[in-house]
């Protein structure tokens, strides 16, 4: 049995110290071109172009994976690392193995990226619902989708969650509907509240006047009747859908209260008649 010479095993762990050195060197160079000049050039005309702003995301997600792949592959090829890893069998499928088990859930995600991108259905933009959140799209790449919630925080959503969850949109179609559920007593007029509701909707800003705000009962619950009133807005005024909802249930509020209508949904039972003691005689021992 042959023993490595120790002049031998220095000389080796000299190269491949120089040769990573030499591979962190064009690394960081080639990286920081494409990541601040090809980059931006890429969006800068991607943007000018008036490509769709979900297509552009994603170009510009996949231009950012192409630099460092091409960064990797030019370093790697340049210090001398190609040829050496590709001599050993064994290593390679060593790298193989480790990269498929580390990038599974990576790759699902490029693949759940390029479905997305290419709906129509999904946009940057659009406000959308899903497993109990709602926001609005800002931004989707090959990775992730960062979505920007009514409290201005962002989440960062994996493309397989979106891919493989049923998602709401608020905002594919116009005009975009807004509705309350309005909870009346019994007694109340009917006629009257639903007269109420359709003058406040109609006074409100940005609502439209085709199709007309309606009003119908949608469901009798054991201590009130509930009305849902429905308003539209156009889809290039959505962003005010907050502001208007808000509008409108206050402006309701407001005028059943002035007519002296309780619009609060009672749950407790008023109880009537008379109660009666009765003495119970112990009987005697």
């Amino acid at each position: 049995m042959q023993f490595p010479v120790p002049g031998d095993i220095t000389e080796t762990y000299a190269q491949l110290a120089n040769d990573g050195a030499e591979f962190l060197a064009v690394a960081v160079l080639l990286y920081a071109i494409g990541r601040l000049v090809i980059v931006p050039g890429v969006r800068w005309g991607l943007e000018r172009s008036q490509f769709n702003r979900t297509i552009v995301s994603a170009l510009v997600s996949a231009t950012h994976l192409l630099v460092v792949v091409v960064t990797f592959v030019v370093a790697a090829s340049l210090a001398g690392f190609r040829g050496s890893l590709a001599g050993s069998t064994l290593i390679a499928a060593g790298i193989t193995i480790a990269i498929g088990l580390a990038a599974q859930d990576v790759l699902g995600n490029f693949v759940s990226g390029a479905f997305i991108v290419t709906d129509p259905d999904l946009n940057v933009g659009d406000t959308i619902e899903w497993d109990g959140k709602q926001g609005t799209v800002v931004d989707i790449d090959l990775r992730v989708t960062r979505v920007q919630t009514p409290n201005n925080d962002r989440i960062v959503v994996p493309n397989t969650t979106l891919a493989t969850t049923a998602v709401t949109n608020h905002t594919t179609t116009d005009p975009v509907g807004i509705s309350y559920e309005f909870g009346v007593d019994y007694d109340a007029d009917l006629d009257e509240v639903e007269a109420i509701i359709r003058n406040v909707a109609r006074d409100l800003d940005h609502v439209r006047e085709k199709p007309a705000p309606s009003v119908a009962v949608s469901e009798l619950t054991s201590s009130s009747v509930l009305l849902i009133g429905r308003v539209w807005l156009p889809v290039e005024r959505k962003n005010r859908a907050p502001s208007v909802r808000s509008a409108f249930v206050r402006g309701v509020h407001e005028a059943c209260r002035a007519e002296g209508i309780d619009l609060s949904e009672t749950l407790h039972t008023e109880l009537s008649g008379e109660v009666t003691v009765h003495e119970s005689v112990v009987p005697a021992e």
